[in-house]
This record gives C-alpha cells, sequence and structure tokens, in this order.
C-alpha cells in the first residue's frame, strides 16, 4: 500500500469507529488502524531519506551525518563543570544560581547546598589515606533508626547416645540503632572569587573539611559518648586498669585477645608510649616482646609480641594506655553526604564555611577489644 491508501484507510477505520451503526468488530478495527499507523511511519521514513538523496543529488542539500539517537545515560549532575563553578561562587559569595537550586534534594533550613561529588569522593579519598582508622572500620550506609541485628551466640553440637535426640539450642540475635548525628567543621576560605582559580579552591575545601573531619571520627570512634556523636569503643568497654606495663602483664592481655581473631585484631596506642614503656620490655631470656621490623614497602612494622601496633595520636585515648581489637568489627553509619552552607559571621566579619556529616557508629561485637589503663 503506498502513503495515500494507508491514510485513506485509516480514514475509513476512523469513520467506522464513529459511526454508532457500524457493526463491524471494533477490537479489529483498531489493530489494523495500529498496523497501518507504524506502517506509515516506515513508509514516511524512507521517503524523506529519498527526498534528501535526491536535494543532495541536485546540489541543493549538503550530506549530512545522521546519528542515531543514544539512549538517555544517567548523569551525576553536581560532577559537571558548571555546577562545580556555581559551588564555588555560592561559598565565595553566598549567591545562588539556577544550576546550583536545580541540583538542591535537601530542604532543612541548615543545609545551604550540596557538595561536588567530585569534591566530597576527594575528601573520602583523603580519609581512606590518612585516616588509618577510618580505613579500618566497617562503612554502612543503613536508613537512622532501622535496627540491625547482631548475634550474641552461636549454637552448640553436642554428642548424644543411640536412639537419643540432643537438646534444642537458641541463637540469640540482638540488635544495634543507628540514630542521625551530625558532625560539622566550619572553615573560613579567604580567597576572592575574581581570583581564585576552581582547582585551588576544591583543594582547599578538600584540605580542611578532610583534616578536620579524620580526627573528629576516627576519636569518636575510640572514645565516643554515644550522646550526639558516634559510641566509642572505651564507652562500650569496661576499661582494665593495670599497675606496671612488663611483659607478665602485656602476656596476660595478649592471652585475652581470642584466638578467632589472632589474624586480625592489633594493639592501638601511641607512639610515644610504645617506646617509652614498651619497646625496652625482655621476657625471661632477655629476648625483646617488642619489635621493629622492615615491611615489604620498606617502612618499619611495629609489634608486641607477633601482633602488629598502629599509632594513634594520644586525644584518641583519652587517659587510657592502650586498645587492642579488630576495628572491622565497628560499624561507622552515615549517608555518605556531606554538605556545604555559607553564612556571615557579625561577630567577627567573616563569611563562615560550614561543611555536615550524617554519621553514627558503634560495635556490632566487642568480643575481640580490650582497653587498658594504666593506675598509679
Amino acid at each position: 500500500m503506498s502513503i495515500d491508501d494507508i491514510k485513506k484507510r485509516l480514514q475509513e477505520i476512523v469513520d467506522a469507529l464513529n459511526d454508532p451503526e457500524n457493526t463491524d468488530d471494533t477490537e479489529a478495527l483498531k489493530d489494523e488502524s495500529r498496523k497501518l499507523t507504524d506502517d506509515l511511519k516506515k513508509l514516511q521514513r524512507e521517503e524523506e531519506r529519498k527526498n534528501m538523496a535526491n536535494d543532495i543529488n541536485n546540489g541543493i542539500a549538503d550530506a549530512k551525518n545522521i546519528t542515531p539517537a543514544k539512549k538517555e545515560e544517567t548523569r551525576d549532575y553536581t560532577s559537571t563543570l558548571e555546577y562545580r563553578n556555581a559551588f564555588m561562587k555560592y561559598v565565595l559569595t553566598g549567591k545562588e544560581t539556577e544550576e546550583l537550586r536545580a541540583s538542591e534534594t535537601t530542604k532543612t533550613t541548615d543545609i545551604g547546598a550540596v557538595i561536588p561529588s567530585n569534591i566530597m569522593n576527594k575528601i573520602y579519598e583523603k580519609l581512606e589515606t590518612i585516616g588509618k582508622i577510618y580505613a579500618k572500620v566497617t562503612k554502612t550506609n543503613f536508613k537512622g533508626g532501622v535496627t540491625v541485628p547482631t548475634s550474641s551466640l552461636k549454637p552448640t553440637a553436642v554428642w548424644v547416645a543411640e536412639g537419643s535426640v540432643a537438646d534444642t539450642s537458641k541463637k540469640t540475635v540482638t540488635g544495634i540503632v543507628f540514630a542521625y548525628h551530625k558532625l560539622q567543621v566550619r572553615v573560613a576560605i579567604s580567597l576572592e572569587a575574581d581570583t581564585v582559580a576552581l582547582a585551588t579552591f576544591e583543594t582547599a575545601v578538600e584540605n580542611n573539611c578532610s583534616e578536620a573531619m579524620v580526627k573528629a571520627v576516627e576519636k569518636a570512634i575510640f572514645l565516643g559518648t554515644g550522646s550526639g556523636e558516634p559510641t566509642g569503643i572505651a564507652t562500650k568497654v569496661t576499661a582494665t586498669t593495670i599497675t606496671a606495663v612488663d611483659y607478665a602483664t602485656l602476656s596476660g592481655i595478649e592471652g585475652n585477645v581470642p584466638e578467632a581473631y589472632d589474624d586480625s585484631a592489633e594493639y592501638y596506642m601511641t607512639k610515644k608510649n610504645y617506646f617509652d614503656k614498651v619497646i625496652a620490655l625482655v621476657d625471661a631470656n632477655k629476648q625483646p616482646i617488642a619489635r621493629v621490623s622492615v615491611g615489604i614497602d620498606g617502612k618499619p612494622a611495629y609489634n608486641i609480641l607477633g601482633r602488629p601496633v598502629t599509632f594513634v595520636p594520644a586525644e584518641y585515648l583519652g587517659d587510657n594506655l592502650l586498645v587492642v581489637g579488630d576495628l572491622s568489627d565497628y560499624i561507622l553509619n552515615s549517608n555518605l553526604q556531606l554538605t556545604m552552607k555559607k553564612y556571615y559571621d557579625d561577630n567577627t566579619d567573616e563569611w563562615i564555611n560550614k561543611a555536615t556529616l550524617l554519621a553514627d557508629g558503634n560495635l556490632a561485637s566487642d568480643q575481640s577489644f580490650q582497653v587498658i589503663k594504666l593506675g598509679a
């Protein structure tokens, strides 16, 4: 059928469907209409190509490469150059642009704009690189208020006599609930909007936010009170007080580490206490119990009785001497979304940039952990 024939038949079908006295099969007419419509579109496209080819041959039109339309891909708008420049302008001048408003997803009064994803990714990369403690804990992004199940007891198998059955055993499952705690850092950037480069600005935000937040997160992992901040290891685990740091005491601490954690548990203490109180200790055969060897990367590797030692700042431990355990049993739950707001402080006559992160943390299991405190 030609294009004219199809159009004529389609009109006949329309007239028949609108005729109240029509006795033909309505569904059959509709199916025929749909098929003819598809055929008409194909013929019209072929006709268009022929006309274009004739125009080109006759010198009426220029040849063009027609690229088929690609399937629309999902794009992270916050990583585009337009958004990054708009975000920089917002932080430096406080002026919102159309590009910035179009990407806002949070409507709370505390949040002004979402940090571009490329900046956020760099910040988290910094946390993984610089933050030795942050890199070892388990990171999740559960919704706040959701109970995450944890098992507190495993069933036990027993030998039974012929014709007897074992008693049933119960597997107890408890849970931990993550809340919404805000971690904030306020940064004042003394750069003018007309002189600062985009890359320089992003580096400044990255460095200021990462250095401040990594300390706050890691300190909370050890000493967090659980009130308005994550619950720390020292808050969840009762500290054991020792009177001296000697071979017998450290042997007792090592003996309390469960065998299941022999390959994963580590000591966490300050470098000063390690060199002042531990490295010179020897056993009964005058062999040192603390050793410093060279790792495969050429850097010194510290250990106590063969167990690795990771140095942490004194502010992470408070008045505790050391912590031993497997940090993968600590869960840090975050919404993984950093936000930035700019406001003017009349008291200091400064523009303040405030970064905010929602996070919470808790121990999923405290079986491997010991908190050691040195008494008088």
